[in-house]
């Protein structure tokens, strides 16, 4: 019965102290638009860690090696727009990080990821800033989403990075845009 109350104690202060979710609001969803996954948080065994500010430039750098490597190749040839910068994260299981971009009509871009070690599964959604609606998603169970999406016209979109699944938190996480050369 004590360890329950400890184990209650300790998810009440880390959802106190860690949202489910980092970044903007997720927009209204229209009708007829797919709505975005609903996260649902692991309700027990994630082992709590701290690290060490070298040990998490240097997870992080490992992270953005993945990047690059998953990038050269999902998305050969595509680099990143100007002005873009990688979002690298920590994030506990069941929780989402968002941004938002603006993509310019007609051309196509890859959204990739990667996570760190401890992590099994992380997925990606893009999402119609006007619409509310998914547009693109890699929900797979794997480590490395990559989604793939030309818009019709120049609009936003929120770039949402879910982690899934993490067995020892927080797991660093990453998410590039891409935007592949017109032809």
């Amino acid at each position: 019965m004590r360890s329950m109350m400890f184990g209650a104690a300790a998810m009440l202060a880390l959802a106190a102290c860690n949202p489910l979710a980092s970044g903007p609001e997720l927009p209204p969803v229209q009708e007829g638009a797919q709505a975005p996954s609903v996260q649902t948080p692991p309700t027990s065994g994630v082992e709590q860690v701290q690290i060490t500010d070298e040990n998490r430039r240097a997870i992080e750098a490992n992270v953005l090696d993945l990047l690059n490597q998953i990038g050269s190749q999902a998305a050969r040839g595509a680099t990143a727009p100007a002005g873009f910068e990688d979002n690298v994260v920590a994030l506990q299981p069941g929780t989402d990080h968002r941004f938002v971009v603006s993509l310019t009509g007609g051309t196509t871009y890859s959204f990739i990821g990667a996570c760190d070690a401890d992590c099994t599964n992380v997925d990606i959604e893009l999402i119609d800033m006007r619409t509310g609606g998914v547009v693109g998603s890699d929900m797979l169970d794997d480590d490395y989403p990559v989604v793939h999406y030309e818009p019709a016209a120049n609009g936003d979109y929120m770039v949402r990075l879910l982690m899934q699944t993490c067995t020892r938190a927080p797991c660093y996480t990453a998410a590039r845009m891409l935007a592949h050369p017109n032809l």
